[in-house]
């Protein structure tokens, strides 16, 4: 586009830029009609319109910053996906309303794709208000969940100390086994809560590619610690040419980390083993996550814990949370038991095609 037709498109859509915003304005308050109590909706649209019309006709063209108009349209309440694309499909009207046809030709393209870039920014912007809600909603469940449990800790320790007056073996066996189930959640909680916080903290990537070992030293970074606590040792592997991966990164890291977590959890003073490599089935290239460890001592109580951890392990957040990510990447997720007495997570997820 020479300077001569930015300056004839711009005289023709600047003058216009009101009653464009007065349009999308109409448009959001007819599907939203709580908007129409918003004092300072139609200068906002106002200066997005302003905004959006400078990046048409800038040259080089950038479609990129108009994801802060985006952005801030779903910051907005309840604008629901069907009202989107109507805002989308009234916007690529107006900005070619009065425009010649072989003006249109010029901008079309850069009108669908500035519309592509309201589009992505605007889902952006809903993961990221979604992941703060989450991160809100799951401290206050943290904090709601802990209460009552170190209540009861705090009072089964009281009894066992004799505070309260002498008790018998059973009875301080019995408060023995609620103080430690007690400590056990605690833990869980925390672990979760901990884990969900840095979760957090990582960008969504969005399908970009990144590397596969990369992955497997961050996993170790973050996870190590936490099964130190229980006496376990981490063994990473990584075999062959791994590459690069193209799927969700927060969401892939987050598998490994729950089913490291998960496993951690079933017993203690134990190995953990995760390992990946790349296999190829029927043609279908794939990377495949093995988490293994070594089943308890058996001695009665660690048979008695075993056998209730396996019976709830279907109700294990992190467990259920993992397999669901992993059907949402395009994978799976298997449990099984090995001859040589390990529990074995097995995760395959699919791969970008091997080089040749």
């Amino acid at each position: 586009m020479n300077s001569e037709e930015q300056s004839q498109i711009y005289q023709t859509l600047y003058p216009r830029r009101q009653d464009i915003a007065d349009a999308w304005g109409k448009l959001m308050i007819t599907l939203n009609p709580t908007l129409a109590e918003a004092a300072d909706l139609n200068p906002k649209l106002l200066h997005a319109t302003e905004h959006l019309l400078k990046l048409l006709i800038a040259e080089p063209f950038n479609a990129a910053p108009a994801r802060t108009t985006g952005a801030w349209l779903d910051m907005l309440d309840n604008v629901q996906p069907e009202a989107l694309l109507q805002i989308y499909e009234l916007l690529a009207r107006e900005f070619v309303a009065e425009l010649t046809a072989e003006q249109i030709v010029l901008v079309y393209p850069r009108v669908t794709a500035l519309i592509g870039a309201v589009g992505l920014g605007c889902a952006i912007g809903k993961a990221e208000r979604a992941k703060t809600f989450d991160m809100n909603a799951m401290s206050v469940m943290s904090h709601d969940l802990k209460t009552p449990i170190n209540a009861v800790t705090g009072f089964s320790k009281v009894i066992l100390k004799g505070i309260d007056g002498p008790i018998t073996e059973f009875q301080q066996q019995d408060l023995t086994s609620i103080h430690d189930a007690g400590q056990k959640l605690l833990t869980m909680i925390d672990e979760i809560f901990r884990t969900a916080k840095t979760d957090a903290g990582k960008t969504n990537l969005y399908g970009a590619e990144f590397d596969v070992v990369a992955l497997m030293g961050d996993v170790l970074h973050v996870s190590q610690p936490i099964l130190a606590r229980r006496g376990h040792a981490l063994n990473v592997r990584c075999q062959g040419e791994l590459g690069m991966m193209k799927l969700d990164a927060s969401r892939t890291r987050w598998v490994l980390l729950g089913l490291l977590y998960y496993a951690a959890r079933r017993t203690s003073n134990s190995t953990v083993s995760l390992s990946v490599a790349r296999e190829t089935v029927q043609d279908t290239d794939r990377f495949l996550f093995t988490i293994s460890v070594a089943k308890p001592q058996q001695t009665p109580d660690e048979v008695d814990f075993w056998a209730d951890d396996k019976a709830q392990g279907d109700a294990d957040i992190a467990l259920i949370t993992s397999r669901r990510f992993c059907e949402e990447l395009g994978g799976s997720l298997a449990t099984e038991e090995s001859k040589d007495d390990l529990a074995r997570f097995v995760v395959r997820l699919p791969a970008p095609p091997a080089l040749q």
